[in-house]
């Protein structure tokens, strides 16, 4: 696995455990309800998004190694007949 996909993985969860906090109010308990709750909101659609976004290219990804895979072992049985 990349670095570069950790990375993404973990901020997408961080971000929606914050989100999570902030509408609960457990992270700043004091304040305007209607800022935290729209920052909540913004910061939850934001993991998905970034969540949905990192899955698919490290599908992506997997689907090109295995095609490249595929490609290099055909040529090796052409070259063999």
């Amino acid at each position: 696995m990349n670095a570069a996909v950790i990375i993404n993985f973990v901020t997408s969860a961080v971000t929606f455990v914050f989100g999570i906090l902030l509408l609960t109010g457990i992270i700043f308990p004091g304040g305007e309800n209607s800022t935290k709750l729209m920052l909540g909101i913004v910061l939850i659609i934001y993991s998905v998004y970034r969540f949905i976004n990192s899955y698919t290219k490290f599908k992506q990804n997997k689907l090109r190694e295995n095609i490249e895979r595929l490609e290099t072992e055909r040529d090796k049985f052409l070259e063999d007949k």
